[in-house]
């Protein structure tokens, strides 16, 4: 099955840190306009790496720059 991927970077000493831990690339699960657990705008984005969801802000997430890799074959 192919699968949109996404590379994220950190760009706050939080977002580093995490991401060198974490590793890449990152499967895009979902893209939705809210959550719930934020007031800050969309669109959000929902990565999985090795069963560790995250959610991601597309246009102004203050610990990752995202970075559209292309498609995996999974």
């Amino acid at each position: 099955m192919m699968q949109q991927s996404v590379q994220l970077t950190g760009i706050s000493s939080f977002g580093s840190d995490w991401a060198n831990r974490m590793g890449n690339p990152w499967i895009v699960r979902k893209i939705t306009d809210h959550v719930l657990f934020s007031a800050q705008p969309g669109p959000w984005m929902l990565v999985e790496r090795d069963h560790f969801q995250r959610w991601v802000n597309l246009s102004a997430d203050r610990n990752f720059l995202i970075s559209w890799v292309g498609w995996l074959n999974r």
